[in-house]
């Protein structure tokens, strides 16, 4: 694998009208973050619940990354979250204005944009966004690997534990994943035929990610999909069902899962299944 450079970015979310989606938990009650965040009452502290005596609410930071397959089935999905970045900001300032968000991209290499520093405007991340879409088409190595992706699995295992390992983390805020791909993935010690060996295993992403306390929203493809020569990949595993007997991702963290099919065919908006997620796992323990 080439160089990485480092990546963090976060996005706290505004409460909108619940999406279908898998969830590995129900909040129904009171959460409970860490540090404090912005209040109403700015000398209060927050109780055990992370939320003020004062009756203001709860305003722990938000911390998001998104961990964006950038290969060549991807441009509509980064129209989709493209335009919805301006909505996915003024939800976050509805929640608390101490929130970032970054970037991280893969195909069978993996690149953490920008250091993991955040994106402090919509603007600023739509601009991004537009660069990467345009990369899709070239069916190149995002972290600067020769050659170009040649088959159907694509590196998520390391794209995911890169954010969870190199992004900044901040003690007290909730920690959010978004990851989108269409495709499966390979674990180490296996290799692309790019020549691109995969650095991390399953149980090791699962483990950083919930070691982070990190919860992962994962778009993925629920039935197997036509690849090359006829062949058909489970891409349901480790998003919506089990890899190799271990918990799919978005279970062990405590997240959610979406059905790429269903922003193709317009019956999901990505924006909103976003934005509700992280409303309801704003401040909540994980």
């Amino acid at each position: 694998m080439t160089r990485f450079t480092r990546f963090a970015l976060a996005a706290a979310l505004f409460a909108l009208p619940a999406c279908t989606a898998r969830s590995a938990h129900d909040d129904t009650g009171p959460g409970g973050g860490g540090d404090t965040g912005l209040m109403t009452n700015p000398d209060a502290q927050l109780d055990d619940t992370g939320r003020s005596p004062d009756g203001g609410g709860c305003y722990d930071p938000i911390d998001l990354v998104f961990v964006l397959d950038v290969s060549t089935s991807m441009r509509d999905e980064f129209a989709h979250l493209r335009d919805g970045i301006a909505s996915i900001f003024a939800a976050a300032d509805g929640l608390t204005t101490n929130h970032t968000f970054g970037l991280v991209v893969f195909v069978d290499d993996v690149l953490v944009v920008n250091g993991c520093s955040s994106f402090d405007t919509a603007g600023a991340l739509q601009a991004e966004f537009d660069t990467w879409r345009t990369f899709c088409s070239t069916n190149g190595e995002p972290g600067g690997s020769a050659g170009q992706n040649g088959d159907c699995a694509e590196n998520s295992l390391d794209a995911l534990y890169y954010a969870a390992t190199m992004c900044t983390w901040r003690a007290g805020a909730t920690h959010i994943v978004i990851h989108v791909t269409d495709d499966t993935f390979l674990e180490r010690p296996a290799s692309f035929d790019a020549g691109i060996s995969v650095e991390h295993t399953y149980s090791e992403v699962s483990d950083a990610l919930v070691a982070a306390q990190i919860r992962v929203g994962a778009f993925a493809q629920s039935t197997p999909a036509a690849c090359g020569a006829g062949t058909s990949p489970n891409t349901a595993q480790g998003f919506f069902v089990s890899f190799h007997g271990a918990t799919p991702l978005p279970d062990a963290t405590s997240g959610r899962v979406w059905d790429i099919a269903d922003v193709r065919n317009g019956t999901l908006d990505m924006a909103t299944a976003i934005n509700e997620m992280i409303a309801a796992e704003h401040c909540a323990p994980f």
